[in-house]
């Protein structure tokens, strides 16, 4: 994330009445639950490949 945009998360978050710490738990937890989210369909595209491209599914069902 770009500086400048977390800065402002932050000053939301203290905002709302969390501390600097929890603000930037809740930012990192944001990018990790992100990045595995993104992960996940990259994984399942990749299983409906594999089954595809060994008959076990059809490109069109």
């Amino acid at each position: 994330m770009q500086q400048q945009f977390v800065d402002l998360l932050i000053d939301a978050l203290l905002d709302e009445g969390f501390t600097v710490e929890e603000a930037q738990s809740l930012i990192l937890l944001q990018q990790v639950y992100e990045e595995r989210k993104a992960s996940e369909e990259t994984n399942h595209h990749r299983f409906v490949r594999w089954l595809v491209e060994h008959g076990h599914f059809s490109e069109w069902f």
